[in-house]
């Protein structure tokens, strides 16, 4: 056989071979798989797991991969890029290319995570000895709560540095009065608070320092007599509410963009100034009590529940975007340059008790939904000229010559005008009550619409009427208690109360008088004991009236000629012990119909409560009721020596028999007995 010949052969011997390694060995070169993936740094080893081709690495928060071997298996004569050895920072994702023995490439994308050393429970630590062996443990969250000292006993703990791996805490964290040391290093490193923040008076703090504090999940609460700083830089949101009371002198919130409860400054300090940089919302109220303080800026803010600003020495009040107090702004007397609020719109309630500031700015509010009230040296009223709505009372309590309603204010409940306004014109503006207050209204006119449908309100007047210009129809005529020191309430040009006319227990004024006074559509009450009311022009009343008084005058009632309703009035009454009350005469010279029941008492504090023993012993006969037509009814009660009706001759035909009740007198004859037997004195 010659060579050529045996060289055909074992090449096709060795084909044959290689084919059936083929059919039972799957290597054809193509395999670009990482099969594991490890790093040790010292005698610690941390696997990875596999994600398709995602290779993920966790290790313990706190710990840096740096000088660690590397242990990668990939398929059999595949090659790896970045090959492991030449990695030094194994804490950042990296991409992986495995390429196979044929070419084939495989992408991984190795990505490290940090896994929490957590506890989980509340962790409690009342001694230096509790704090260095739970820090020693090195962990990184508490799924619980931290409470730190105690609140009575003697606490050793002086130093938290033994905390310092710590970075959360998934509820409460709580240091408590009796905690000695003098700052809070060791709980620093805290990024997190998911429950409340609380420092209990713990009045050995000089400081606290929270440089990587971004949120807390609860309130945030500083109680101490002695720390004077507050330092959370990078703090952005509070779940609840943030109290500072604390004397601190610096304080820094420079991130702090939103407050979903409130934000009490209540620092007994010698801080001059706060500004909240970011502070955006505040979901609740804010209330500043720090006396001492000059300067409070939110540059940003945009809305807030609630803002009041305690008595104190503020000069500057600065929130300049402020759209929204959703329920109430209060500013109390401080030596503020102006209260400047540049573009408010809407706020639930204002109160600026300022009467040394001058200056009010709120160019842009519209509406209050309830009570309005301004008390100041001085107002401009083109700065909040496009009101349009007050819910509730609109208090004015400040000097100025002359003063307009907001045009565009055309609605409004109660306007309260108190000493200060020269000239008040509120006509164009629908007001259900105007109600007068105070002292020195005498210098002020008021300028109204001649028909007013709202009424008027008399509270705690300490001096004389405001001069009215218009306002001959009113709505009702309400004249409280009033501080006025035997004055008279004189309230002239008003013709016409369309309503009620109420007049009720009040002895501090020497008289009540309504000169121009003609009708009352409505009910008419007048009780006291004061010297005189004069009604020179009253001739008509329109529903019920009520008179008890004890001084009657021709000036009282001397044109009244007609009630609409029921007429009620005493005529005065002796007591066990020979007291006498009540008026001398009674004087309605004028009046001819009243068309209801027209009900005679000794005494009358109310239509509702009558005492039996309260007995009149004087007045003998009715002949003051002569020029009386009409009555819709008629009672007589509790007069002992009443013996002649003849003053009801002209009206008895009118009288419905029903509606005739006498008792208790000297002489009580029956319907039939006047109209029918005409015994008008009581028979001998």
């Amino acid at each position: 056989m010659n060579k050529n010949i045996l060289r055909a052969i074992l090449l096709f011997a060795l084909a044959f071979v290689v084919g059936c390694e083929d059919d039972d060995d799957p290597f054809v070169g193509d395999d670009n798989f990482i099969t594991s993936f490890s790093l040790k740094q010292g005698e610690i080893s941390y696997d990875a797991s596999f994600k398709g081709d995602t290779i993920i690495l966790e290790t313990p928060e706190g710990i840096v991969l740096n000088d660690v071997t590397a242990s990668v298996v990939c398929s059999e004569n595949s090659s790896i890029k970045p090959h492991p050895s030449v990695i030094t920072n194994w804490d950042e994702q990296i991409y992986f290319v495995v390429t196979s023995y044929s070419g084939a490439e495989r992408r991984y994308l190795y990505i490290p995570e940090k896994k929490a050393l957590a506890f989980e429970g509340i962790v409690i630590l009342n001694t230096q000895e509790d704090v260095d062996a739970f820090g020693a443990k090195g962990l990184t969250r508490i799924d619980g709560s931290l409470i730190i000292g105690r609140q009575n006993g003697t606490d050793t703990i002086r130093s938290l540095e033994a905390l310092s791996s710590l970075k959360s805490v998934a509820n409460d964290v709580t240091i408590n009065r009796l905690f000695m040391g003098y700052e809070l290093t060791g709980l620093d490193n805290l990024e997190e608070i998911g429950g409340n923040f609380m420092i209990n008076y713990v009045d050995s703090l000089w400081g606290m320092t929270f440089n990587h504090l971004v949120r807390v999940g609860g309130d945030l609460n500083i109680g101490s007599n002695a720390i004077s700083e507050i330092l959370c830089p990078r703090l952005e949101s509070v779940g609840g509410t943030i109290t500072l009371a604390a004397a601190f002198v610096t304080s820094d919130f420079s991130s702090l963009r939103q407050i979903s409860g409130g934000l009490n400054l209540n620092g007994k300090t010698g801080m001059t100034g706060i500004v909240f940089q970011s502070l955006e919302r505040v979901g609740g109220a804010i209330a500043s009590t720090m006396t001492s303080l000059k300067k409070l800026e939110f540059p940003v803010l945009r809305n807030c529940d609630k803002l009041t600003v305690g008595k104190g020495a503020l000069g500057l009040l600065y929130m300049p975007l402020l759209e929204d107090v959703a329920t109430e702004l209060v500013v109390e007397n401080n030596p503020l340059y102006e209260v400047s609020f540049p573009v408010l719109s809407h706020a639930g309630m204002i109160t600026l008790n300022c009467p040394n500031v001058n200056q009010f700015n709120a160019p842009f509010l519209k509406t209050v939904d309830n009570n309005f009230s301004l008390t100041l040296a001085g107002v401009n009223p083109e700065q909040f000229s496009v009101l349009e709505s007050v819910g509730g009372v609109l208090s004015l309590n400040f000097a100025a010559e002359d003063f307009k309603l907001p045009s565009n204010l055309k609605k409004l409940g109660i306007l309260v005008i108190s000493a200060g306004i020269t000239r008040l014109d509120i006509r164009g503006t629908e007001i259900n009550e105007l109600q007068f207050n105070g002292v020195g209204l005498e210098n002020t006119t008021v300028i109204g619409d001649d028909v007013f449908a709202g009424g008027f309100n008399l509270q705690n007047l300490g001096g004389y009427f405001p001069k009215l210009e218009g306002f001959h129809e009113i709505g009702d005529l309400t004249i409280g208690y009033l501080g006025m020191g035997g004055n008279t309430v004189e309230i002239a040009g008003i013709r016409k109360i369309n309503g009620n006319f109420s007049y009720w227990a009040n002895s501090n004024v020497d008289g009540i008088l309504l000169t121009d006074l003609e009708e009352v559509g409505g009910n008419f009450r007048l009780f006291s004991n004061i010297k005189k009311y004069h009604f020179p022009k009253l001739e008509h009343i329109g529903g019920n009236a009520m008179m008890s008084i004890d001084n009657y005058d021709d000036q009282t009632f001397p044109l009244l000629t007609t009630v609409g309703g029921d007429l009620v009035f005493k005529t005065g009454y002796q007591d066990r012990w020979g007291g006498s009350y009540g008026p001398q005469e009674i004087l309605y010279p004028s009046l001819r119909s009243v068309e209801g029941v027209l009900d005679i008492r000794p005494a009358t504090p109310s239509p509702w409560n009558e005492n039996p023993s309260e007995v009149n012993k004087k007045l003998d006969n009715l002949d003051f009721l002569a020029g009386l037509e009409s009555i819709g009814g008629f009672r007589l009660v509790n007069h002992e020596v009443m013996i002649s009706y003849e003053g009801l001759k002209k009206a008895i035909s009118t009288c419905p028999a029903s509606k005739w009740q006498v008792e208790n007198n000297g002489y009580n004859p029956t319907y039939e007995e006047l109209t029918e037997k005409q015994q008008w004195t009581k028979p001998e």
